[in-house]
């Protein structure tokens, strides 16, 4: 009889899996709450279906077997034991869902696996069920050839949050794969923890990481930004830095911060000797508004005409009518491309205060091109 019991069960197990196919939603919710039920007797059942193209079992099998969670487990460790590749990635993703440490012996097993993507698999397991005995494992495994199961460890570490594997991580920042340092940097960053950010900081100086990879370049300058202010310090040290283009990195991460301490690293690199940096540095220091007004004035006594030409427009950016009293004292600088710029930038204002010295530039004809830009900027001012 017992013979004949477990036959029917079976049978009913397989029309209950048939089910989850219906079109029905009802009849589908409630075979699923039968399986749930049956538990370990309909979980070998379910492991069998995991394996199928079926699109509506791939959808429900999952989730019913996470939801009868431990008592899965022996049936879906079968699965992994049968060594077939693909049967291992969906059980080893279900255990995962189901997070209980009683799947880790066989998760274990199969890390090693010499097909990568049930390393894969089996790694985001592990994170998942965050038993942090298994991470001399996870350690292990870092160093693997494949990149990808590199990537999928590193998530799997992070997730632990644990200091003492913050420096492994961090070797994989230099990893030759671009694709292995910017999943090291996302991972460092997931942390929460800013004992990382030297790390992260630290690749800013290497050329592999922004030398014609853009995108690279934006996924570790976003983990930095994750951090917010306290990341100020490194990253005002990286202003200092030989590479001007790691200095332009540093200013493009400290400008949206708006933190004070950064405006006199700003002014300093307002006189950088290569040009995109101080030109960035201005336009950092223009987001902070009238705050920054007497760094530019200041400026405006520089002995080099770009420096003096830059803070006449910064000046102009940051507008209002103080604005407008440096700009006017500016039209006698000795060089005429700053003139220039103070003539166009009043124009821009639109301010009346400014129709007097303007109207007097006009009438000059000595120099006809600042006539003209006058005429023009007074122009633009009378059309409001």
């Amino acid at each position: 009889m017992a013979w004949f019991s477990d036959k029917k069960q079976n049978m009913d197990v397989k029309r209950l899996i048939g089910m989850l196919r219906n079109s029905d939603a009802n009849k589908r919710n409630n075979a699923a709450r039968q399986l749930i039920a049956l538990g370990a007797d309909s979980a070998p059942g379910l492991v069998a279906a995991l394996g199928g193209k079926d699109q509506a079992l791939s959808t429900f099998v999952p989730q019913i077997l996470v939801r009868i969670g431990v008592d899965a487990i022996p049936a879906l460790s079968e699965a992994i034991r049968a060594r077939e590749a693909s049967n291992q990635i969906q059980a080893a993703t279900v255990l995962g869902e189901i997070g209980n440490s009683a799947a880790l012996p066989i998760l274990l097993q199969i890390l090693p696996s010499k097909n990568y993507k049930v390393q894969v698999a089996t790694a985001l397991a592990l994170g998942k069920i965050n038993d942090k005995s298994v991470m001399p494992q996870l350690l292990n495994t870092l160093s693997d050839n494949d990149p990808d199961v590199r990537i999928a460890v590193a998530r799997a570490i992070a997730g632990f949050r644990l200091p003492k594997t913050y420096l492994n991580l961090a070797d994989l920042l230099d990893d030759p794969e671009i694709n292995v340092r910017q999943a090291a940097a996302q991972a460092l960053a997931e942390t929460d923890d800013p004992s990382v950010i030297p790390y992260l900081v630290e690749a800013l100086y290497d050329s592999f990481w922004w030398y014609g990879r853009e995108e690279a370049m934006q996924v570790l300058q976003a983990s930095i930004r994750k951090f917010g202010t306290q990341a100020y310090a490194p990253l005002a040290e990286a202003m200092n830095a030989k590479e001007p283009t790691v200095r332009r990195y540093a200013i493009s991460l400290l400008a949206p911060l708006k933190d004070s301490r950064s405006l006199e690293p700003l002014q300093m690199a307002f006189y950088d000797p290569n040009y995109d940096v101080a030109e960035m540095a201005a336009t950092a220091m223009i987001g902070y508004g009238p705050t920054a007004m007497s760094i530019f004035v200041e400026a405006l006594s520089s002995p080099n005409d770009w420096i003096r030409e830059k803070s006449v427009e910064s000046i102009a950016k940051i507008g209002g009518r103080e604005a407008v009293n440096y700009l006017l004292k500016t039209l006698n600088d000795s060089e005429s491309s700053v003139r220039i710029a103070a003539i166009n930038a009043l124009g821009q204002l639109k301010d009346r205060y400014a129709l007097p010295a303007l109207d007097a530039l006009a009438a000059n004809r000595d120099e006809r091109e600042i006539s003209r830009l006058a005429r023009q900027a007074i122009a633009a001012i009378h059309a409001g």
